[in-house]
C-alpha cells in the first residue's frame, strides 16, 4: 500500500511539473516594446477636438492596463501613430408616428488608422490597422443608452483594439 502511494505521489509531481513547464506569468508586447509614446492623433474629420479626447482615452487605457509605460518620444521603444478618418453620428432606427417618421436610435461611429513604429528596429510592428468602433444611443433621456454612454463604448473599443494589437499575452 505504501508503494502505491509513493508511485501515485511521484506521478502527481511529474504531471504537475510537466503541465506547468510551458506556462509563463509575464506577458509579451509586440516587438518587445515596453515604453510607448502616444502623440496626439491627427484629425481628418470635421469634428473639433475629437483627437484630444481619443488620444487621452488611449493614454489612460494603456496606463490602466499597466503592461506598457507611456513616455515621451525620446524615451520610447515604440510610437503609436494614428489618424481619425471618420466621425459619424447618424440615425440608425426609426419609428412611425402617424404620417411622420422619426429617428429613434442613433449610431456613433469612429474610424481610425493606426500603426506602431519600433524605434529600436526602425520599422513598423504593425501598420495601417483600421479600427472601427460604434456605439448606439437614444435621444430619450429615460434610456440608459445615452450619447455619453455610446461615446464611452466607442473609446473603450478603440483602446481595447490598440491594446490587443500591441500586447500579446503568453
Amino acid at each position: 500500500m505504501k508503494r502505491i502511494l509513493v508511485v501515485v505521489a511521484l506521478n502527481a509531481i511529474i504531471l504537475f511539473s510537466v503541465s506547468c513547464g510551458f506556462y509563463r506569468t509575464s506577458s509579451r508586447t509586440a516587438g518587445d516594446i515596453k515604453r510607448i509614446a502616444i502623440p496626439y492623433l491627427s484629425n481628418e474629420t470635421s469634428e473639433p477636438d475629437i483627437e484630444i479626447e481619443i488620444t487621452q482615452k488611449i493614454i489612460d487605457g494603456i496606463i490602466n492596463d499597466n503592461t506598457l509605460k507611456v513616455v515621451s518620444d525620446a524615451d520610447a521603444d515604440g510610437i503609436l501613430e494614428a489618424a481619425i478618418k471618420e466621425y459619424r453620428n447618424v440615425p440608425f432606427t426609426f419609428s412611425e408616428s402617424g404620417t411622420e417618421i422619426q429617428a429613434e436610435q442613433y449610431r456613433l461611429t469612429v474610424r481610425l488608422n493606426a500603426s506602431l513604429f519600433d524605434k529600436n528596429k526602425n520599422s513598423y510592428i504593425w501598420e495601417n490597422k483600421t479600427i472601427v468602433s460604434h456605439g448606439d444611443y437614444y435621444l430619450e433621456t429615460s434610456s440608459e443608452q445615452t450619447f455619453a454612454k455610446a461615446l464611452e463604448d466607442v473609446y473603450r473599443e478603440i483602446v481595447e483594439s490598440i491594446l490587443s494589437s500591441t500586447v500579446e499575452d503568453w
